[in-house]
């Protein structure tokens, strides 16, 4: 494994060595000098199509970057093998991990499909009657107002794009990127909870004027709408969990 505190030690010696601040080494290489900065203290490693102008700026290679240290000719060979050997066993590491993803959403999807023709039948199919569609527009609206009025649908819409979408692109440290990203996604489901809250509470007002003009028919079916709104906020919530995992695992 690589020791990204050594190397980042070794980044920061060198940037000194070079007189520059982290804002002129970053500037060079084209990126924030946040991200200079986390990968100073070991809390990330530079992309790899920014590691030459890296090298080039500090006026070292790839392995002594990657090594956290400079290196004499006899040391190189050794050194370029090693670094070799350890970038093997992470991408066996990462694929491994990926294999866990896959077996994990997979027997998640088939017990999730089992517990829903269960509550079907035990229900006798008119668990359908209770969908309602508005109920999850409105949710969706909440989300949107709240992520709209904080400045976070550009980090959010982003999220997407740097989970689905091809890292090379950014511009800036990938890192650095996926905090932004991960607090919009937060953002978004406190909007969900919140959208969920403010429909459950207009569907029990809803009930409670039902109650008043005494048309006792409805209230069953205003009570279930009341309960899935919250549902919706919380579903919402689920499904951009996985999101800000992925996320939280980018920094």
């Amino acid at each position: 494994m690589l020791d990204l505190i050594k190397t980042g030690s070794f980044i920061s010696e060198m940037r000194k060595e070079k007189g520059l601040t982290q804002k002129q080494l970053a500037d060079q290489v084209g990126v924030s000098d946040k991200a200079v900065s986390r990968w100073e203290t070991g809390k990330g490693l530079p992309d790899t199509s920014i590691m030459p102008e890296l090298c080039k700026a500090l006026d070292i290679n790839v392995n002594e970057l990657l090594s956290g240290e400079r290196l004499n000719a006899e040391a190189y060979s050794g050194k370029a093998e090693e670094i070799m050997v350890s970038l093997v066993k992470d991408v066996q590491e990462n694929k491994n991990d990926k294999k866990s993803v896959v077996l994990g959403l997979a027997l998640g999807f088939v017990l999730l499909m089992l517990g829903l023709i269960g509550i079907v039948t035990v229900s006798g199919s008119r668990v359908v009657y209770f969908l309602d569609i508005p109920s999850v527009v409105f949710v969706l609206a909440i989300q949107l107002i709240v992520l709209g009025a904080g400045g976070q649908m550009k980090s959010f819409m982003g999220a997407f794009k740097l989970i689905f979408g091809k890292k090379a692109e950014i511009e800036d440290d990938v890192a650095v990127v996926a905090a932004e990203c991960e607090f919009a996604v937060k953002y978004a489901q406190r909007g969900a909870i919140l959208g969920g809250i403010l429909s459950s509470i207009m569907g029990f007002v809803a009930v409670l004027a039902i109650v008043w003009s005494e048309s006792p028919d409805t209230i069953g079916p205003n009570m279930a709408v009341a309960v899935l709104s919250l549902f919706y906020g919380v579903l919402f919530v689920l499904i951009l969990m996985p999101i800000q995992g992925r996320l939280h695992r980018m920094q």
